[in-house]
């Protein structure tokens, strides 16, 4: 964006000048609860983390996309308004909203966190840095997919009976033959004893001698004949069976075959611009409509509804040996408490029998099936060549060093980068949700997603930032001539997914390692444990009753199943020796005895235990809250029936932030009302602030949501134990069929109140940069706890991003294994309503101005959030990427100074050029 090109607003929104403080009694804040007064809350609320002295930094709202537990108390309750937990939970899951409440002149409002997590859409000029405007419909795309494969499914069904047919009436045409064979042999048999000489009943001797001779040899031809006819018959019939054999196991390969390329071509034609899984549960709710005031319209690649009954994703997986060692793999580790490594095994494993639907042969517009992976273990050093494509992609001098652009290779793509005279490909689309990289931040040998933050080494293909959980394949550029040529496997090019292989469990190996949750962190931590070579027993026990699934989902696309949307399936768990226990809630920690007991009354023992249970939902005490028709929002079951029961209903939301503000955003057009309740003054406020606030407000009132700001929920009013009223604060009364609660979570750890692990006032678990608590051998990860931020001078902080959790498990499992990497990731998040996507990464506690550049009415704009002459964090809306090269300088540990973006956003664009 060129100067001339953007305006800018100065915001004064110092959070710091307001004064929030508890009141002093609980009777006080309950009656908080139960009125308002007429004074409007202070714009300049604090966000997200307010640091507590030296050992409670940050309050913030967990939501470790994993277990939850912990009593909420009336005083966290009351204090809904913190802004401490509105910035760290932003992305996970949207369980903490910010909760209406109010109270005489001192308020405090908490933000739900809320890992929004669009599958955008984008449509990925190949070659070419470059994409127009696209107008994608889910729905309709899904029923031609879906009439495709009826129609060509018919289609086979009816070959097939022709082709049956025609054997049959060939076997019937053959056996005729056969019979009629028989006939003429016995006609001429006959006619051939007929012709024996006999006259008149007088034979000589002679002639009775040769009658008698003439007989056996009759007799003789006739067995022949038999012989003929039956040899003749049994090749035949034989014939006929190995035909029809033949043809029935061809026409099965053929069919089957021809079906997965059919369909490819039907689903995966448009799969090639978003890899599915569940990204087209989020989809239909996320297609990117983003516009730059100076350039073309830019759409993100959409995902495909994949069939559950086709293969489409290959995934591969490497084997190395543990990164940073510098032993042989056979070489025992004698360290002290040092884990043994076992060279992984080379595999190939066959993919797995199609998964037919049996009572929904379709998930909903919103979802996708799951479709099964043919993942190829292989050494890091073979070259896969199944089914190779070569190409020439461009000649050495159109791409300069620093650059990268999407090219084709056969029918595939892939991402075509320079770095330092050196020229590398990979694949083209992010393992997350597919966004094109070529949109992204290239930065001294590392990629940077445009959409969401997860980077990826150019050199190897493997993810060193998240989220995400898989690396991508890399293909083999060759330079000759003044020509560049990039050779890949096909099924590399289209599916862009790599997944490192794993070592096995050992019986030798008596160690164990007990995680304690079912979010992105467990399952980071366990996979880290097995890609760096421990051997020993890994347990992921969660309270869930699904496998651990992508949780910021729930508010974006509530009618997937949970099957739909999972991390991954269960038998990846299986072959990689991971035991997942389902309906495992945690009831105490025994750190001298090394135990872990749990609800159901069983225990379980560690050698080293990670805790993380992420938040559970904030509940308000007030009449009607424990109403059966009164939601909260934390697992697939519980977003499953909010959409159901949603449907030609009227909707009362308490709460304006990620939750609340994803769910109005799917029930508008399914529900015959919405109304949002806070009192705050716009959606966001405390996060995005006042200006940009108004924008999102405004996209929602134009989809019929109505907004009740400046007051609070005093009761629920109903009768056999529904609530048919909410009852505001200041007495407005809302008909409501169906309410959903989003005022925040409190982290899930009372369960640890007895134990020897240190604990903040508000239930956070300090930790060091390798996730370690002060208790040895025990780690935490997640929403549940505070740890040091290297963009935020290492303040304890903490920070309820999806993105986060993953380096936490990653960073918890390293520290088990003694090969300690401190926590470096920079905040991102996102969120996604009616097809506009909002980007933020830093660390924007704080922060008291907010500088933004752009369009707001369009809505295209960059927003930089300064604190005193520093920029600490960016919210952008149709402008990357901008904030994957904010994010990219704050990772170098440069820093972005208010004078430098107080004109236009330029300065962000060549600082970042520089690094």
């Amino acid at each position: 964006m060129g100067k001339g090109q953007s305006k800018s607003y100065d915001i004064s929104t110092n959070p710091q000048k307001a004064s929030h403080k508890r009141p002093k009694s609980s009777n006080q804040r309950e009656s908080l609860l139960l009125s308002r007064n007429s004074t409007n809350i202070d714009d300049n609320t604090q966000l997200n983390n307010q640091p507590n002295g030296d050992k409670s930094p940050t309050e913030q709202k967990p939501d470790n996309r994993g277990d939850h537990s912990v009593e909420t108390k009336k005083s966290d309750i009351n204090g809904i308004a913190d802004n401490n937990s509105n910035l760290e939970s932003h992305e996970k899951q949207k369980d903490s909203e910010t909760p209406v409440v109010t109270e005489n002149n001192k308020q405090e409002v908490e933000t739900l966190d809320s890992k929004g997590e669009p599958s955008e859409e984008v449509q990925v000029d190949s070659a070419k840095d470059s994409s127009e405007s696209n107008s994608y419909n889910p729905k309709e795309e899904s029923d031609q997919i879906d009439k495709a494969l009826e129609d060509y499914i018919e289609s086979q069904k009816r070959e097939e009976s022709k082709e049956k047919e025609d054997i049959i009436t060939e076997e019937s045409d053959l056996k005729e033959e056969v019979e009629e064979s028989e006939q003429t042999v016995t006609v001429e048999l006959s006619e051939s004893k007929e012709e024996v000489p006999k006259e008149d009943n007088q034979i000589g001797e002679e002639e009775q001698k040769e009658d008698s001779e003439t007989k056996p040899e009759l007799k003789e031809d006739s067995d022949k004949v038999e012989v003929i006819i039956k040899t003749e018959t049994e090749f035949q019939e034989e014939d006929i069976i190995k035909t029809e054999t033949e043809f029935q196991e061809e026409n099965i390969i053929k069919t089957g075959t021809e079906f997965q390329e059919e369909v490819q071509e039907v689903v995966v034609t448009t799969d090639q611009q978003e890899e599915s899984d569940v990204k087209e549960a989020v989809e239909k709710e996320e297609v990117e409509t983003e516009t730059s005031p100076d350039t073309p319209r830019d759409t993100e690649d959409k995902p495909v509804v994949e069939s559950e009954t086709v293969q489409f994703n290959t995934v591969i997986s490497l084997e190395t040996t543990p990164p940073g060692s510098d032993r042989s793999p056979q070489e025992a580790d004698t360290r002290e408490g040092a884990v043994d490594f076992v060279e992984p095994q080379v595999d190939i494993v066959p993919p797995a029998e199609p998964v037919v639907p049996v009572e929904e042969p379709t998930l909903p517009e919103s979802a996708s099936l799951v479709s099964s992976e043919l993942v190829v273990q292989v050494s890091s050093e073979v070259d896969i060549d199944m089914a190779s494509v070569e190409a020439v992609v461009c000649e050495v001098d159109d791409l300069k060093d620093g650059e990268m652009r999407e090219v084709d290779v056969g029918e595939g793509k892939a991402l075509l980068v320079r770095e330092n005279g050196q020229f590398y490909a990979l694949g083209n689309k992010c393992t997350h949700y597919g966004a094109p990289l070529a949109k992204g931040a290239l930065n001294n040998g590392r990629v940077r997603c445009p959409w969401h933050g997860a980077c990826f080494n150019v050199k190897t293909g493997d993810i060193e930032d998240f989220p995400g959980l898989d690396s991508l394949p890399k293909f083999d550029v060759t330079v000759a001539d003044g020509k560049v040529k990039v050779k890949g496997d096909k099924a590399l090019l289209t599916s862009s997914k790599v997944q490192k292989s794993m070592c096995k469990q050992s019986a030798d190996n008596q160690k164990s390692v007990l995680i304690v949750g079912g979010g992105p962190a467990s399952v980071m931590c366990a996979e880290t444990l097995r890609k760096e070579g421990f051997t020993g027993k890994i347990t992921i026990a969660t309270q869930e009753r699904h496998l651990p699934y992508d949780r910021i989902k729930l508010s974006k696309a509530m009618d997937s199943s949970a099957d739909a949307i999972v991390l991954r399936n269960a038998d990846f768990y299986k072959t990689n020796g991971i035991d997942i226990l389902n309906n495992k809630k945690a009831t105490s920690v025994d750190s001298q005895a090394k135990i872990v007991k749990f609800e159901d009354e069983s225990s379980l023992n560690y050698t080293s235990l990670v805790i993380a249970t992420g938040g559970k939902p904030r509940q308000l005490p007030i009449n009607g809250a424990d109403f059966e028709n009164v939601c909260l929002l934390r697992t697939p079951d519980d977003a499953n029936k909010i959409a159901e029961a949603a449907k030609g209903k009227k909707v009362v939301i308490i709460g304006s932030s990620f939750i609340g503000m994803e769910v109005a955003a799917f029930l508008a057009d399914k529900a015959e009302s919405v109304s949002v309740v806070d009192i705050i003054k716009v959606p966001f406020q405390l996060v995005l602030g006042e200006k940009v606030g108004s924008v999102l407000q405004k996209l929602h009132e134009d989809q019929g949501v109505k907004f009740y700001f400046e007051r609070g929920i005093k009761e629920f009013t109903g009768n056999d134990n529904r609530a048919t009223e909410a009852v505001l604060s200041d007495d407005t009364k809302l008909p409501c069929d169906l309410a959903i609660l989003g005022v925040g979570v409190v982290p899930a750890t009372d369960f640890l109140k007895d134990s020897d692990i240190t604990m903040t006032n508000r239930g956070f678990i300090p930790v060091d940069k390798n996730m370690k608590t002060n208790v040895d051998g025990i780690y935490a990860a997640g929403d549940i706890v505070e740890f040091p931020l290297f963009t935020a001078g290492d303040q304890q902080v903490n920070v309820q991003h999806w993105q986060m959790a993953h380096a936490h498990g990653k960073a918890a499992a390293l520290g088990i294994l003694e090969k300690n990497e401190d926590v470096k990731s920079v905040p991102f998040f996102w969120t996604m309503m009616y097809k506009k996507s909002i980007r933020y990464t830093g660390y924007g506690f704080g922060y008291d101005d907010i500088v933004v550049h752009g369009d707001l009415d369009a809505p295209n704009f960059t927003a930089f959030y300064t604190k005193g002459d520093e920029v600490v964090a960016v919210a952008t809306l149709g402008t990357d990427p901008v904030a994957a090269q904010v994010a990219e300088i704050m990772y170098a540990g440069q820093k972005i100074l208010k004078a430098e973006i107080q004109d236009s956003v330029d300065a962000v664009v060549e600082k970042f050029a520089k690094l």
